[in-house]
């Protein structure tokens, strides 16, 4: 019998002996003796937030393999919530535990023809299940749970990623029709990003830089010091970007990692559409920083009062000016004025919402609003519209088809919507029980951001003399792409009064068109995303 004194003690560690208990004996089997997911997912802080244990624990979860327990007395509920939501300290999970979790997949190829390669588009159901899109056709759908950190596209491979919050990425190529491998980079995953011929993972949970083939065979990890933002590429510098949560400094990884000092941690960022900027927030400044990449010097901030989402940016360009949106914790949206860097205007929104999506064909700027409409900005006049979308459902998020005819819409109480993008009519219905994110295969590779620009830079400075696709009083755009060489056409551009002879002409017709370095840039990422066939 202890002592009075010592029992306090005794009781802490008969508890704690007994939450352990409990949960090896009804959680262990699926969620691992470390609590770090097995068959199930990890039963970490991290993954528990928002959730309503007690009723979890007692009732299960339907359509899952959680099962209820109902057995359990409210000491034993309370004392298991008590023992899972305790931070894991020592999370080991090294490159042979990744290496034991890869697995090549057994599907069976689908039957499906792809038509336009832009046009697909990969759409997540919350409820476990991602669904595979060309335009209005659904082609496939396969289980996958916790998709986190947005899908990732090879255009050169014509393969798609697919990350989850507990670490799993799954591979899907679409030649072969079908999900290919999965491997487990870690226990609690940012989000993933292609680098060369190499699938990076970003990594919380352990912290950790996860080095994998396109085939998802794990080649290296790498530690890190700090609790990851983001990871993404740099095309352009064949190299990654990482930030972090909790230090005050950029890495870029080139075969090794160096690291660059910055003011205050960047928790939120982005890339510009050239890769010369680095555009970030963090949670306690409530402003925007902007570093040049080359050196990491500082060249902007901007006070915003509200955190900026800045993982969801659109931009698009506009009489020799090149724009971007951001839309606030509070529900505002603010434009700013790319590389001359100042604050345009900021809108004071009723409606809640992350998101701001555009196309570059589109008019509009698509901000969801957590009601059953959609407010669009005109990007010319900047009046705010509002398109009714649902009767009684709530709109969250919106993509576009690659050819920017389709809008897709997440509506929270009716499924994914299908809107014509331009008329607004609904043209079909998908009844995904919580439909999130959504990627097109070339809106969400940043590699094609500068095109994008590009072509509102042909439509305003090129159309008047050439068409993208068809004759015009001068050649298709896509037919130069395809038939002279990139140096052949920036010296047309730059001075055609002298370069029409190397052409075989035999007099001048072009104007010399006065262009900024970015328009420039930005022109001749559109030659060559047409050369690749991945804008029309």
């Amino acid at each position: 019998m202890p002592s009075l004194i010592a029992l306090p003690l005794f009781v802490f560690f008969l508890f704690s002996f007994g939450k352990t208990e409990i949960y090896e004996k009804y959680c262990s089997p699926c969620h691992g003796k470390d609590r770090l997911g097995k068959t199930a997912p990890p039963l970490i802080p991290e993954f528990l937030k928002g959730k309503n244990l007690k009723k979890i624990i007692r009732e299960g979860l339907s359509a899952t393999g959680m099962p209820p327990f109902p057995n359990l007395t409210q000491e034993e509920i309370n004392a298991l919530i008590s023992y899972i939501t305790k931070p894991v300290k020592n999370v080991n999970y090294g490159l042979e535990e990744i290496k034991k979790s890869f697995q090549y997949l057994e599907e069976k190829p689908k039957n499906y023809e792809i038509k336009k390669f832009i046009n697909i588009t990969v759409a997540v159901d919350k409820s476990g299940f991602v669904y595979l899109l060309e335009g209005e056709r659904l082609l496939d759908k396969f289980p996958m749970k916790y998709v986190h950190g947005g899908v990732k596209f090879s255009l050169k491979d014509y393969v798609f990623y697919v990350p989850s919050r507990d670490g799993w990425i799954i591979s899907y190529d679409l030649k072969e029709r079908r999900p290919l491998s999965k491997v487990r980079a870690c226990v609690y995953l940012r989000n993933i990003a292609l680098y060369g011929e190499n699938v990076v993972a970003g990594c919380v949970l352990p912290k950790q830089l996860v080095v994998l083939s396109r085939a998802l065979k794990p080649l290296k990890v790498i530690p890190l010091k700090g609790r990851i933002s983001a990871i993404y590429t740099l095309y352009k510098r064949d190299a990654l970007i990482v930030a972090y949560r909790d230090r005050r400094e950029v890495g870029i990884f080139n075969k090794t990692l160096r690291s660059y000092p910055v003011e205050e941690p960047l928790q939120d960022y982005f890339i510009d559409p050239f890769e010369n900027y680095i555009i970030g927030s963090s949670r306690d400044g409530k402003k925007v920083v902007i570093y040049r990449i080359e050196d990491f010097k500082k060249v902007y901030e901007e006070k915003t009062g509200s955190l900026p989402h800045l993982f969801a940016v659109s931009f698009w360009y506009r009489k020799g000016k090149f724009y971007m949106a951001t839309r606030h914790r509070d529900g505002s949206l603010t434009l700013w004025e790319l590389y001359n860097w100042k604050k345009i205007k900021t809108f004071r929104l009723k409606e809640k919402g992350f998101f701001v999506r555009t196309h570059f064909k589109n008019p509009y700027l698509w901000l969801d609003t957590y009601r059953n409409y959609v407010l669009l900005l005109n990007k010319k006049s900047l009046r705010l519209e509002r398109i009714k979308v649902s009767e009684g459902g709530t709109f969250t998020h919106a993509e576009f088809s690659g050819d920017g005819n389709i809008a897709y819409l997440s509506v929270l109480g009716e499924g994914l919507e299908l809107l014509d993008a331009y008329s607004f009519k609904k043209m079909k219905s998908y009844p995904l029980k919580y439909p999130v994110g959504k990627y097109n295969a070339i809106l969400k590779s940043r590699s094609l951001y500068g095109a994008f620009l590009g072509y509102e830079v042909f439509m305003e400075k090129c159309w008047g003399c050439h068409h993208l696709k068809r004759e015009a009083f001068a050649p298709p755009l896509e037919w130069i792409a395809k038939n002279r060489p990139k140096d052949l056409i920036l010296s047309q551009i730059l001075n055609p009064e002298k370069n029409y002879k190397l052409l075989g002409y035999t007099r001048n017709a072009m104007p010399r068109i006065r262009l900024s370095a970015y328009e420039l840039e930005a022109l001749m990422e559109l030659f060559e995303a047409l050369r690749k066939d991945l804008v029309e």
